[in-house]
């Protein structure tokens, strides 16, 4: 009976040996760092920003002659909320607020102190679709551009 009881606790001996040796392999494999992820930069396949909406939500949309159109920024709406453009057409933006607002517009983004203004110098149908685009102005009230087929 001796023999048989050393047997059995040397199997279970063996046996925790191996059960260590590969606890021992999984600690010391989850204490490893992690890889570092992979970031994967996905090519723009336009470059011309995607409209929201085909058509404005505002009713009427003003229009300007030249190559300059005109957006002033007022404390609680932009003048006018909704343009009309065409490709050829530049946004000029004034700041009518007493705050500093960072106003963007497809890839083109400014900060404009109080009382100042700023031009976007590319025309708009270089970087956005034809289609409605907000002028996103933080912290309010940027207005509508309504970009027409070329």
């Amino acid at each position: 009976m001796m023999a048989s009881q050393k047997r059995i606790l040397l199997l279970i001996g063996i046996g925790m040996a191996f059960v260590l040796v590969a606890c021992g392999t999984t600690i010391s494999q989850s204490t490893q760092p992690a890889p570092a992820p992979t970031i994967e930069v996905t090519p723009q396949t336009s470059l011309l920003a995607t409209p929201y909406a085909q058509e404005p939500a505002a009713g009427i949309c003003a229009s300007y002659d030249g190559t300059i159109v005109r957006v002033s920024v007022n404390a609680d709406i932009p003048d006018p909320r909704c343009i009309k453009v065409s490709a050829d057409q530049k946004l000029n933006i004034i700041n009518h607020t007493q705050n500093t607002l960072e106003v963007t517009l497809g890839r083109f983004t400014a900060s404009l102190e109080p009382g100042k203004e700023t031009t976007f110098d590319t025309p708009f149908g270089e970087y956005l679709q034809p289609g409605v685009h907000q002028i996103q102005v933080t912290p309010c009230c940027g207005a509508e551009l309504w970009l027409r087929d070329k």
